[in-house]
């Protein structure tokens, strides 16, 4: 029974969540919207990708790989979401490691703390990979775009080593679910929260053309969709994917791998190649 239940329970909240994103997402989101079948197949692919992390990569391997640094190579920063941990990024790993580019990562703590104690626990990575000398980027899955966002605006300028950032997720504008989150970052991820007002107010509005921001139609945590975008930034939409599988999915992957390498190429190599 125990069994059957760990199976079926987030099966069943993630169909529930599915129903409810999709309903707000026809009422007060434009043109495309996913179809019953899309949303079908989200749930299903976002079932295995809540085991693979959340069964397995997190509880058990999340000291698995360990950061990798490249002096004077470039360094990725993978700052994970909501209840999550470094163990979240494994694949990402991996595909860093056959570039031969380094990685670093956080736990962000306390979990269900604030967002601003969580920029403190990510301050030292930034700071040591911008110390590194090579070029610099940061991947984000979810609230991690919250905290990059929120560390930035504590920051002058924009670091000059810092060449993009990623966001895959993120609930930018806050999202519809989190009316019945009760942490300090939950409530701070409400939409329309002053927690975010107050974040885009310290923000340099220039700064959002570095961005690159994932948002799926069929995310069941962040919706409606849009709230997932930065003005400014560059936008990419998948059309069927859950909100953790959104991070793994094969397009995603790729496209920010690339997306990556030509940001770490002077713009001498850019314009040679």
């Amino acid at each position: 029974m125990a069994l059957s239940l760990a199976l079926w329970l987030p099966a069943a909240a993630m169909t529930l969540g599915s129903v409810i994103a999709a309903g707000v997402a026809g009422k007060s989101s434009p043109a495309p919207r996913a179809t019953a079948w899309e949303w079908g197949s989200a749930v299903v692919r976002e079932w295995l990708a809540y085991f693979q992390v959340f069964g397995w990569r997190q509880p058990f391997r999340w000291q698995a790989m360990p950061d990798v640094a490249e002096p004077g190579r470039p360094t990725v920063v993978l700052v994970h979401g909501y209840l999550c941990n470094r163990g979240f990024w494994h694949p990402w790993r991996s595909a860093l490691q056959a570039r031969h580019w380094g990685h670093a990562s956080v736990n962000l703590e306390p979990v269900f703390g604030s967002i601003d104690d969580m920029v403190d626990v990510l301050d030292p990575v930034m700071q040591k990979a911008l110390a590194g000398g090579g070029p610099v980027a940061v991947v984000a899955h979810s609230m991690g775009g919250l905290v990059t966002r929120a560390w930035l605006a504590r920051q002058a300028t924009w670091p000059e080593a810092l060449k993009t950032v990623i966001t895959i997720g993120s609930p930018h504008h806050g999202t519809w679910v989190a009316r019945w989150a009760n942490s300090t970052a939950g409530r701070q991820m409400r939409l329309g929260s002053d927690w975010i007002a107050s974040l885009a107010a310290r923000e340099r509005p220039e700064d959002a053309r570095r961005f690159l921001c994932w948002r799926s139609l069929t995310d069941h945590v962040v919706f409606p969709p849009a709230v997932a975008v930065l003005p400014g930034a560059t936008d990419r939409v998948v059309r069927s994917a859950g909100h953790v599988d959104l991070a793994f999915q094969a397009p995603v992957m790729d496209e920010s791998l690339a997306w990556l390498a030509s940001a770490f190429r002077s713009p001498a190599d850019r314009t040679r190649s």
